[in-house]
């Protein structure tokens, strides 16, 4: 077997149990002894293939972003003869499936995106730190980051060019109000453990409610 492809599966493999011992004790809590011991190696051998735990936490915001776009072009393709309008309620749709199967994920994202806006797009060089400095993964990030908002926008392109999109507001204003409430909803979810409801609300009904308006924002001219 190649060396490349050795150390490419010893690395998936790193990144699969940190995502584990990531999901189940956060980030903050976690050490680098922890997604050592998961995977039943060394420390030192974790740091040979990723230099700090913020590189390692980059290669999984890395794979997130990498599974977010596969699963926004898997929505395309499903609703390519259908409307634009279809076609960003499923996008829609999509994302909050996405993000309610892959809370560590959707919380990566959101951290990278928060990090990117702190250092005015990565350009304050006195608040990056070292570690995400020398890390290849911040840069793979850095390349992919805007492609799901690209392909949103697209979405609302398309509908507007066949008419089922009315909401004459920015693309980018459509796309951040359909981003917070996913957002909302997923943050929420995840708080309330394993319930089925929240205030009294049951959780299908919140994710319904959210679509329809949705939808219907897409469709009125004057929202």
């Amino acid at each position: 077997m190649a060396t490349s492809t050795k150390r490419n599966l010893k690395e998936n493999a790193i990144i699969d149990a940190a995502e584990k011992v990531f999901s189940e004790q956060g980030f903050a809590n976690t050490k680098m002894e922890d997604v050592a011991s998961e995977i039943g190696i060394s420390k030192g051998t974790i740091y040979f293939y990723f230099s700090s735990k913020e590189n390692l936490y980059m290669a999984i915001t890395y794979r997130a972003f990498q599974a977010l776009i596969d699963t926004f072009y898997e929505s395309v393709e499903a609703t390519k003869d259908q409307s634009g309008l279809e076609g960003l309620v499923g996008l829609m749709k999509s994302f909050i499936a996405f993000s309610e199967k892959n809370f560590l994920y959707s919380e990566a994202m959101l951290d990278f995106i928060s990090f990117v806006r702190s250092t005015s797009n990565g350009v304050l060089d006195e608040k990056i730190t070292d570690a995400m400095k020398v890390s290849s993964y911040y840069e793979r990030v850095r390349d992919i980051q805007n492609i799901p908002i690209s392909i949103f926008l697209k979405e609302i392109e398309r509908g507007r060019k066949d008419g089922s999109i009315l909401n004459k507001q920015k693309p980018e204003l459509i796309y951040l109000y359909a981003w917070a409430n996913v957002l909302g909803f997923v943050k929420l979810n995840a708080t309330s453990g394993k319930k089925t409801s929240i205030l009294k609300v049951e959780i299908t009904d919140w994710r319904n409610y959210i679509i329809r308006h949705t939808r219907k924002m897409l469709t009125d001219p004057d929202a």
